[in-house]
């Protein structure tokens, strides 16, 4: 008996192993081979990993593009735009969501207003950020963000990908300006709302 357990557990161990997915690093050398090949949009919404990093330069310490309920995302931590001693900072946010693993569906980008009188400078640095997301794929938004100085409503693409600025009246003169680029691509999934980048998350 006692020779029968190791023998079924190696057969148990051996079928487990022959039913798991890539691993992380076939995973990781799957991605370098795609985005070797890729530039532009292409690039950033299918290479989850590569694209997450890059946001983080900016400082968002985002988590790993992993399965959230029916969806896989990465979300950032918020960070300060303008007058980081003021009771309330303006803060950006960050998150990218899809419905596959192995691509991004959506990017979305939040400044949320919170020091009314600091307003200008956190969007001139919030538009001088979302430039050098960009920048990194040799994408420029020409002039689009400038609606987001403005706080204009804005729905057209940016660089050749769909693309939205919205404006949403909070408390007071608080207000969320939220830039989203979608997936140019085939037809983009519907994500849920949980989705959704919190610049005010802390």
């Amino acid at each position: 008996m006692r020779a029968v357990l190791p023998l079924l557990a190696a057969a148990l161990l051996a079928a487990c192993g022959g039913e798991s997915g890539p691993s992380v690093l076939e995973n990781e050398a799957r991605e370098a081979q795609t985005a070797a090949t890729l530039s532009g949009w292409d690039r950033l919404f299918a290479t989850p990993r590569e694209t997450v990093g890059r946001a983080n330069q900016f400082g968002f310490h985002a988590g790993d593009y992993a399965a959230d309920g029916q969806t896989f995302l990465s979300r950032g931590d918020a960070i300060t735009m303008s007058q980081s001693d003021a009771k309330a900072p303006n803060k950006a946010g960050f998150e990218a969501a899809g419905a596959a693993a192995d691509r991004i569906d959506r990017i979305v980008f939040t400044l949320t207003i919170t020091d009314p009188a600091n307003a200008d400078t956190a969007k001139n640095r919030f538009v001088e950020l979302l430039r050098g997301f960009l920048s990194q794929y040799q994408l420029e938004d020409d002039g689009a963000f400038d609606a987001i100085v403005s706080e204009q409503d804005a729905d057209g693409p940016i660089a050749g990908a769909p693309a939205s600025i919205a404006v949403a009246k909070g408390d007071g003169d608080n207000r969320t300006i939220t830039v989203t680029f979608t997936r140019p691509t085939g037809t983009t999934p519907v994500i849920p709302d949980q989705g959704q980048a919190d610049g005010n998350r802390a």
